[in-house]
């Protein structure tokens, strides 16, 4: 592989009620071992704003990949790859997407049906109809087996999940980006917010899927390893 198409920039999408800051442990690792690669963490302003959806989120991402250096990698965690499957489509110096916990998205022109939200337990609502899982599901052990480091809990307590609007599940998906760009799959072994289907699904669209050891929280779990399979081009394949 030339110089020329190593990657330079990475983009860092959060997921469905995050911050940001979901991914200071990732970021932190790839700052560590490539301190030359830029690495930018849009903030999606579907949990800003209270007309925002995944459109307007896949905007936000397309600026971010514009604005840094290429070849790009962009990387989405849970409802993150939704947008990274939307923003990166026709973007010639995006070299790579790497989707964690969640597999892609079929194209959907129409607008989506987005009704059983209303019926998920844990589930919390604003007065603009916003929705968010309680905060203290996250950070209960006991359900979904999750065990988090410390630093991360704290992490968690300091920037509480936010509202996101149900646009982020309604709106149309016009663009499937992991069907024209190389992709890479991280599927948690234990991670039972993801089926049988989807994992099934996931394998029969995308040639680089992976299990690995752990729940849906690889970002928080596993930082070490997502940040080696981010980097591959530069570092060789994950052990």
């Amino acid at each position: 592989m030339s110089r020329e198409s190593l990657p330079q920039g990475v983009v860092l999408v959060h997921g469905l009620w995050g911050v940001p800051e979901d991914w200071t442990w990732v970021r932190r690792e790839l700052e560590r071992r490539r301190p030359d690669v830029q690495v930018e963490v849009p903030d999606l302003p579907s949990h800003r704003l209270p007309d925002a959806g995944l459109l307007a989120d896949a905007v936000e991402v397309r600026e971010a990949i514009v604005a840094i250096p290429a070849p790009t990698v962009v990387v989405g965690w849970s409802y993150g790859t939704d947008v990274v499957g939307l923003a990166a489509h026709g973007m010639p110096n995006v070299a790579r997407l790497v989707y964690v916990s969640s597999p892609p998205i079929k194209a959907q022109p129409d607008e989506r049906d987005a009704s059983y939200v209303d019926t998920m337990e844990h589930m919390l609502r604003d007065e603009h109809g916003r929705f968010a899982l309680d905060g203290d599901w996250w950070l209960n052990e006991d359900d979904a087996g999750r065990r988090l480091a410390d630093e991360v809990r704290a992490s968690l307590k300091e920037h509480p999940r936010r509202y996101a609007t149900k646009k982020t599940r309604t709106d149309p998906v016009p663009a499937e980006a992991w069907r024209e760009i190389p992709t890479t799959v991280l599927l948690g072994a234990r991670d039972n917010l993801t089926g049988a289907d989807q994992r099934a699904w996931a394998r029969e669209a995308v040639a680089d899927v992976r299990d690995i050891d752990t729940d849906h929280f690889a970002l928080f779990n596993l930082p070490e390893l997502v940040a080696e399979v981010i980097l591959e081009p530069l570092l060789g394949p994950a052990r």
